[in-house]
């Protein structure tokens, strides 16, 4: 089969197609033919070791990744296809079904087959859900789920989501409009209007305004871009406030204690990849409470283009690759 391997760390042409082989799946595990996949922040900040916190996070990264190249060379957090072979000990699937699965941070879906055990994260993809829906809604779906979760967002609550027009962002919005939430929406005047029909209460182009000196303050702050750190954003979180730090900001736990307000991080126990998490989502797209937004469709053979689309900074919602 094909896969998408990063030989090296670096620009999106280290990502090249290669035969590897197909893998066999054992008796507790299912093997499924990819239909569609997705590139995303994720995916290209370890291509690139692009990290904030500097040099020495980059640093600790290359200790933890592979020090020239990933030691999982095959990138890819989730993989929508359909299961051609399931082994004897599996339940709840059969060859013909219709999936959605991630592997979580062990990568390795940007490929034509992958296996599934039960330490993986698999799931029906409902009648009328199609596979690039259902690609498109894992990744920023999984994310703001876990951190409401975590966080405790209540109906009446205030939230302000910084990097609204992303693929996490495009699901914290619907999603916390869901709860119940009162949702402030920060991005580029570009993506207003599109964020707008995703229920946002309130809109702030940053290109036009910052939110942090309009003199409001919020329950809830979400930062998914990274440029709203804790030391930025302290006054503009309510007593009590929670601070979503979907990108990581080094100190911001310590100070934040000072001023009675909670930083809120995931860690290896909060894992936002699990079956049950993707079957809410999944509810949630065939109810039609949430959607996601597709920025573009690349091919499986134009996916160094993929990577490089997410590199801009610039797509609105989930960028998708299809296998044909």
């Amino acid at each position: 089969m094909k896969a998408a391997v990063i030989g090296r760390y670096g620009p999106p042409e280290v990502v090249t197609l290669r035969e590897v082989p197909t893998p066999v799946p054992a008796e507790d595990e299912v093997l499924v033919r990819a239909h569609t996949t997705t590139v995303n922040s994720g995916d290209t900040r370890v291509r690139g070791i692009n990290v904030p916190g500097g040099p020495a996070f980059a640093f600790l990264m290359r200790m933890s990744l592979g020090f020239n190249a990933p030691k999982q060379p095959v990138g890819g957090f989730e993989m929508a296809g359909e299961v051609m072979a399931v082994g004897r000990d599996v339940t709840g699937f059969k060859v013909g079904d219709r999936v959605v699965g991630s592997h979580g941070f062990r990568f390795g879906l940007h490929a034509e087959y992958a296996v599934f055990g039960k330490d993986d994260a698999l799931a029906l993809i409902p009648e009328g859900v199609s596979y690039e829906t259902a690609v498109a809604v894992m990744f920023g779906g999984t994310t703001a789920l876990t951190f409401f979760d975590k966080c405790g967002l209540k109906p009446g609550e205030s939230i302000l989501i910084n990097g609204a027009s992303g693929a996490v962002g495009v699901m914290a919005v619907q999603i916390a409009k869901h709860l119940g939430a009162e949702v402030t929406a920060v991005c580029s005047a570009a993506n207003m209007d599109a964020v707008r029909s995703l229920g946002a209460d309130h809109i702030i182009a940053y290109d036009r305004e910052d939110f942090i000196r309009n003199g409001k303050t919020y329950d809830v702050i979400m930062d998914n871009h990274g440029n709203a750190p804790f030391s930025r954003i302290k006054g503009s979180l309510k007593p009590g406030g929670r601070h979503l730090l979907v990108i990581f900001e080094k100190l911001g736990t310590f100070v934040s204690a000072k001023w009675n307000k909670q930083v809120v991080e995931l860690n290896e126990s909060d894992n936002a990849f699990t079956s049950d998490i993707y079957a809410r989502l999944l509810d949630l797209t065939a109810r039609g409470v949430i959607r996601p937004m597709i920025d573009s469709v690349f091919a499986f053979a134009d996916i160094a283009e993929a990577h490089r689309r997410v590199d801009t900074g610039h797509k609105v919602g989930s960028v998708v690759v299809s296998f044909g």
